[in-house]
């Protein structure tokens, strides 16, 4: 698909826009290097091993280079407004080399899956969930939290695998939807504006 193709997506961009509202750590109206460097920090808290916290650290950083900033350099200076976001990242899901784009995303989604999952069970419980999406905000929001674990257990299971947490967060950014759309919303319910 096109970049104009999930541009014209009101579903798609409301999506892009509820991720950048929940990811503006400082809530100044941009995304900075700053706000995923705090939420590096907040994931380095949530999980009890030590020895990952460089790979979270170069993960968001990667996350914030690759796909917030399009692959463009990033320092302390570089802001990115919610416009900017959704046209960069309306450009890197449509690559010509989605597979790559597709190959990263899996790997971040696989690293935060194992981080989320503190009792390594190979499951993510409603518990663990909540601690996750309060990374984001600082506070744990239950039902936020609930409606967007009930969204990707799809099998009902009272519990979510990697597969479909993989998958949830694949189609929250690379499929367009649409009026009816019922998408996983893996960061809760999508924002109004």
């Amino acid at each position: 698909m096109s970049p104009e193709q999930f541009l014209s997506s009101s579903v798609w961009r409301t999506r892009i826009k509820t991720y950048f509202k929940l990811m503006d750590v400082d809530q100044n109206g941009v995304l900075t290097l700053s706000d995923f460097e705090e939420i590096a920090n907040r994931l380095i808290q949530l999980q009890n091993d030590s020895s990952r916290n460089e790979e979270i650290r170069e993960m968001c950083h990667s996350l914030f280079q690759n796909f917030m900033a399009a692959g463009r350099p990033v320092d302390s200076n570089t802001r990115i407004s919610q416009e900017d976001l959704i046209a960069n990242v309306a450009k890197i899901v449509s690559l010509t080399e989605l597979d790559k784009a597709l190959a990263l995303s899996r790997h971040k989604n696989e690293l935060f899956f194992d981080i989320i999952d503190t009792d390594h069970s190979g499951q993510i419980s409603r518990e663990e969930y909540r601690k996750y999406l309060a990374v984001y905000t600082g506070v744990e929001q239950p039902d936020r939290a609930d409606q967007a674990f009930d969204s990707i257990d799809l099998d009902k299971s009272g519990s979510i695998s990697r597969e479909e947490f993989v998958e949830a967060h694949r189609l929250y950014w690379y499929e367009i939807g649409d009026e009816k759309d019922n998408s996983p919303l893996p960061y809760g319910v999508l924002v109004d504006s």
